[in-house]
């Protein structure tokens, strides 16, 4: 997995390229980077302190003087293009032992400081292991990019602990645009069974099966909603479990509202890691 892409330099060289009586904006330097989604991202990228200099060159309103002729590899289009290529090597079959240890992984951001917190629960919830990771992050938050994100940093966390069964990530596996999200990524990194938890869905084709149990894409089952207390979690395959395992698993650690119980135990850590700025003891 590409996971040293910087984001910012990328961008900053993008907008070097501008002339100095000309302006472009946020929406031409997204698709000149690879992808429309990224516009937000560039947007908030141009409050950095680093990209002060650079800034009246960019204009959020298109004029005569708009510079689009931008020389690109469309980078993000090449990241897409990596996660197509690693969906291909997701395994859907359960190959992993018993779910006696389960973890999960969080990861909590200050500025380009990411705080990754693995927590390992056993059959009660119990925790009985907590492994922290400390690392730089230079890409944003982008819709269906969060691998390049937070990949690193978890896997960091990850391999902090002795060991577990079934890894829950707090992001997509197969339930992704690509094939391959967060959880997927991880799990073919690690080459260990993971199972993605999250909060909402990310595309447009699959907010409308919320009517079913089933997350719909392409005609494809590709997840489950599982409702609890309060609003419904979606859950996927990362890698190496078959969706059917994958909710009795996770439906097995609810407890009240929100995520299950190893995932909530991993943003705790991770946040009360970036409050302290050191591993808590």
């Amino acid at each position: 997995m590409e996971q040293a892409f910087d984001f910012y330099a990328a961008l900053r060289e993008l907008i070097a390229q501008v002339p100095e009586e000309m302006s472009s904006t946020p929406q031409t330097l997204a698709s000149a980077l690879g992808d429309m989604l990224a516009e937000k991202a560039v947007v908030e990228a141009l409050q950095r302190s680093d990209m002060a200099d650079l800034r009246d060159r960019v204009s959020t309103k298109p004029g005569a003087d708009e510079f689009e002729d931008f020389t690109t590899d469309k980078p993000l289009q090449r990241l897409a293009r990596l996660q197509e290529d690693n969906a291909r090597s997701v395994i859907q079959e359960d190959l992993f032992g018993s779910a006696n240890h389960v973890a999960g992984i969080d990861v909590a951001y200050d500025g380009d400081d990411a705080y990754a917190a693995c927590v390992v629960v056993d059959e009660g919830t119990r925790v009985v292991e907590t492994g922290y990771f400390k690392s730089k992050v230079m890409f944003p938050y982008i819709p269906s990019y969060l691998s390049f994100r937070e990949a690193q940093p978890a896997i960091g966390a990850a391999r902090k602990v002795t060991g577990f069964d079934v890894l829950l990530v707090n992001g997509h596996g197969v339930a992704h645009p690509r094939g391959c999200g967060l959880a997927s990524q991880i799990g073919l990194d690690l080459d260990v069974a993971t199972i993605g938890v999250a909060t909402g869905t990310l595309t447009k084709g699959a907010e409308s099966a919320r009517s079913s149990s089933c997350i719909m894409l392409d005609g494809r089952v590709v997840g489950a909603r599982i409702e609890t207390q309060g609003k419904p979690i979606y859950v996927s395959v990362g890698h190496k479990v078959r969706l059917g395992t994958a909710v009795k698993i996770v439906g097995g650690l609810m407890s009240g509202k929100g995520l299950p119980e190893p995932l909530k135990a991993a943003h705790r850590e991770a946040l009360r890691y970036k409050r302290l700025g050191v591993p808590p003891l």
